[in-house]
């Protein structure tokens, strides 16, 4: 399988952590690409790639020249068909990207925390109704984009987990990647998403 991320940081550790526990979460070879190269679509095209994940980012969305800089992978999302799955602030970009309002929470919310899964799909099988999660964040989808279902909440935000009613695209506030043995809800989301894909 061919797994592409896109990687939203700035900072070169933090983008090296992110690959770091993706490939280790997926069980799979991962390359990563750059929200700042130049021909982010035609790079992705290119490599045809079996699915693409959105890391999270410093980033603030709610700015208005953020969406600017992150054009070219808001258009990656809208043209290129194949699954996504956006974490953290990939998910906020997924939702902004089909018109979700992004708000700021006035604090940055930075712990395991208890979500609350709204509905059954496939990227939550074997999991109880509430999981455990990493959360790392200060933004937040607002509302639900048009053309999605809510899957999650939490009590610091109210959409926690998106999906898309047509396209295998995925969204997440909290970070699934950042699990391990004691908490491994987030790594069985990943690896149901890494199945699911296979299967379709």
């Amino acid at each position: 399988m061919k797994i592409i991320v896109i990687n939203n940081y700035k900072e070169d550790e933090k983008a090296g952590q992110a690959l770091h526990n993706l490939t280790r979460c997926t069980g799979q070879r991962v390359e990563m690409l750059d929200y700042r190269s130049r021909g982010l679509l035609d790079m992705v095209t290119h490599r045809s790639p079996d699915l693409a994940i959105l890391t999270g980012s410093n980033f603030m969305l709610s700015k208005s020249d953020t969406k600017t800089v992150f054009q070219q992978e808001m258009d990656l999302v809208r043209k290129l068909d194949i699954p996504f799955l956006g974490i953290c602030f990939g998910h906020q970009l997924i939702g902004a990207t089909y018109g979700a309002e992004v708000n700021d929470l006035g604090q940055t919310i930075r712990a395991l925390k208890e979500v609350k899964l709204l509905a059954k799909d496939p990227i939550f099988d074997g999991l109880p109704e509430t999981i455990q999660v990493s959360e790392s964040h200060r933004q937040a989808l607002s509302n639900v984009p048009k053309g999605f279902r809510h899957l999650a909440e939490s009590s610091t935000s109210r959409v926690e987990a998106i999906a898309h009613e047509t396209r295998p695209i995925y969204g997440l506030q909290f970070h699934p990647e950042r699990s391990d043995d004691k908490n491994p809800h987030g790594q069985l989301i990943i690896q149901n998403f890494v199945r699911l894909v296979a299967k379709s």
